[in-house]
């Protein structure tokens, strides 16, 4: 379980000080960043890339910021919203940045494993999109209180393409953190990075990546942020820091519980009660760069 004492999750991390400082890192170290769905359209390869994708789970305006700082690097990236942080203007001031807009699909969860009901609002929803902005790639959310997993919407009879879709962000990209012809994925859920690389060894902080985007061991890498988790002030990194703690707990609370579903009221109450203490934790830290946008 993660906890303050945890070595895995890292609470000195995840500012827009240090998120500009991984932008510099893959602009001049030679990396050609792509989206999913330029990553999908292209046949042949360049030697060194980055997939660069965003999920947007909450906070817009985090979002907004994390767009406009990409743009400034001349970075295009992928962002994927659900239906809760969808908004039209935003959606095209992205596109108009030069970044993807994809739908981050929940359907399976909602429709409690019901697939014919589950492809019924993905379709009905991806439309609406549409009527806003080009959407050409999924993105399935993970829905940690339901036990379907919502990638399993899918089978050879109704796969994305079938819906004029290039592709769906998690199952049509390889990855293989042990092969370099093949993107190593790296994500920041539960504040770490959760990347072993095979020459340098674990990656766990974003100074981590920095230093294997430095080092050239890894040509290519598949990078997925959070807009969420990021911060751009010290305010908004104390919330930050106890949101994805008691969230993390929450999410490995609620895993037993998909057998005993009268539990998650009292271990969701549980996990809430932990955000105090990474509260105090992070009111302690000095020395943060942040950046206001």
């Amino acid at each position: 379980m993660y906890g303050p004492a945890s070595s895995h999750f890292t609470v000195r991390d995840f500012t827009f000080g240090i998120y500009d400082r991984l932008l510099e890192a893959i602009t001049e170290n030679g990396y050609s960043v792509q989206t999913v769905a330029e990553h999908l359209e292209t046949a042949e390869q360049p030697e060194k890339y980055v997939i660069l994708r965003h999920d947007v789970d909450r906070k817009v305006d985090i979002a907004r910021s994390m767009a406009r700082l990409e743009a400034a690097h001349g970075i295009a990236s992928t962002y994927y919203f659900r239906t809760s942080t969808f908004d039209p203007a935003l959606a095209r001031e992205m596109a108009g940045e030069g970044h993807e807009v994809g739908y981050h699909y929940e359907e399976l969860a909602r429709a409690r494993g019901d697939r014919d009901r589950a492809h019924e609002r993905f379709e009905a929803i991806l439309e609406s999109f549409r009527d806003h902005v080009d959407v050409t790639t999924a993105c399935s959310h993970g829905s940690p209180l339901s036990r379907h997993l919502n990638l399993d919407m899918w089978d050879e009879d109704r796969p994305p393409e079938s819906y004029d879709l290039l592709g769906e962000a998690y199952l049509s990209i390889e990855t293989d953190d042990t092969d370099p012809a093949l993107a190593s994925y790296c994500s920041d859920t539960g504040r770490h990075w959760g990347l072993v690389d095979p020459t340098v060894g674990t990656v766990r902080t974003t100074d981590d990546v920095i230093a294997l985007l430095e080092s050239d061991a890894c040509p290519r890498l598949y990078i997925l942020a959070h807009p969420s988790r990021w911060s751009r002030s010290s305010g908004e990194f104390v919330e930050r820091v106890g949101w994805d703690l008691a969230a993390e707990i929450g999410k490995q609370a609620a895993r037993p519980a998909h057998r005993a579903q009268h539990g998650v009221t009292a271990l969701a109450s549980s996990a809430v009660q932990t955000t105090a203490l990474p509260i105090r934790l992070s009111r302690q830290l000095t020395g943060l760069s942040t950046h206001d946008y």
